[in-house]
């Protein structure tokens, strides 16, 4: 389940700032960024917007699409080592 919100409309309602949670059964992740609407995309006058219509305008589909993708990583039970790990040297002794 996705939650977003408008946190800033940019002037002239050429852009928001927008925060998103993604929740499943056991974990949730957050993500705030910057979104700027195509031109045209705004269609309606100033006075009538409604944060709906905002969330409505940005393209949400790789924004959700990674949080999503983090969810998974979360529910996974296999452990993965630190990169810089990987070849450590061990001595025998």
């Amino acid at each position: 389940m996705f939650t977003w919100k408008i946190l800033e409309l940019f002037a002239d309602c050429k852009g928001v700032k927008y925060y998103v949670k993604a929740t499943d059964k056991q974990n949730s992740v957050e993500h705030k960024g910057n979104y700027w609407f195509p031109e045209g995309k705004v269609n309606l006058p100033f006075d009538q917007i409604k944060e709906q219509n905002l969330i409505d305008w940005i393209d949400k589909d790789a924004i959700e699409s990674n949080l999503q993708a983090q969810l998974q990583a979360m529910d996974s039970d296999k452990k993965i080592e630190f990169p810089w790990l990987a070849d450590t040297f061990t001595p025998n002794s």
